[in-house]
């Protein structure tokens, strides 16, 4: 089964929300920018940083836009105002979110879309609440006062690489409950998993040279359930010879 970051659309359940008034400004946020690129095309070598080709185009439209997050496949939405923001949560709420914002749009997103969204960022299998929304701002300190309600779901930063680094972490983590998930399904959607198994993969490889942490743990289970999903799937196409 090949290692392929590509996968249709329509089979597309995650992706990033980006909300922030200076996003389109050249000079912020560049270790977070960076992680993104618009490489369609997984076998191409070199992908175009996306804040450096096609962040007006980004900007300009409602909806998501197929990137590629430190080289997985993502949808993506930046936005620079609440309402299209809250928008775009309205006609995605049957995704996995998440959602970046400066403090001070957050200061009053947030509370808004965990009053009308709390499903998207709560695990339907156990219930427990997503710490998938980052929060970035210049002094921690002042976003205390209305953060602390909302501690279950945010984290917040005052340096982006702290931030990516952090989302890298969640995101693997996320694929491999997920591929966990979906191998228990009877019967197991292998595919649907290796994709997922995949993704893991290559985010935990980026997360370890971006905190010099070995993962692996990790790296082994990820790894181990991947062999085990080529073998069955090895399994099956000599059963059907």
């Amino acid at each position: 089964m090949p290692n392929s970051g590509y996968v249709p659309d329509a089979n597309i359940n995650h992706m990033i929300i980006w909300l922030d008034a200076g996003i389109g400004d050249f000079d912020s946020n560049q270790h977070l920018k960076k992680a993104f690129s618009t490489q369609a095309d997984p076998t191409h070598e070199t992908p175009v940083g996306l804040f450096d080709k096609d962040a007006a185009e980004l900007l300009r439209v409602e909806g998501p836009l197929p990137i590629h997050f430190e080289g997985v496949y993502f949808l993506l939405a930046a936005f620079k105002n609440i309402e299209s923001c809250l928008n775009c949560f309205e006609h995605n709420q049957n995704k996995r979110i998440f959602f970046i914002t400066s403090g001070t749009l957050g200061r009053e997103a947030v509370p808004i879309i965990i009053e009308r969204y709390r499903h998207i960022f709560t695990d339907p299998v156990t219930n427990e609440p997503y710490m998938s929304i980052y929060v970035f701002c210049r002094d921690i300190s002042l976003q205390i006062d209305w953060a602390l309600e909302y501690r279950d779901y945010i984290h917040i930063f005052n340096f982006d690489a702290d931030l990516l680094s952090r989302m890298v972490r969640d995101i693997s983590d996320y694929f491999l409950t997920e591929s966990k998930r979906l191998l228990n399904k009877s019967p197991p959607n292998n595919a649907a998993a290796y994709h997922r198994l995949s993704w893991s993969n290559e985010l935990y490889k980026r997360y370890s040279k971006m905190e010099n942490n070995s993962m692996k743990k990790e790296l082994d289970e990820v790894n181990k359930l991947l062999e085990d999903v080529e073998n069955k799937v090895k399994s099956s196409s000599d059963e059907n010879d």
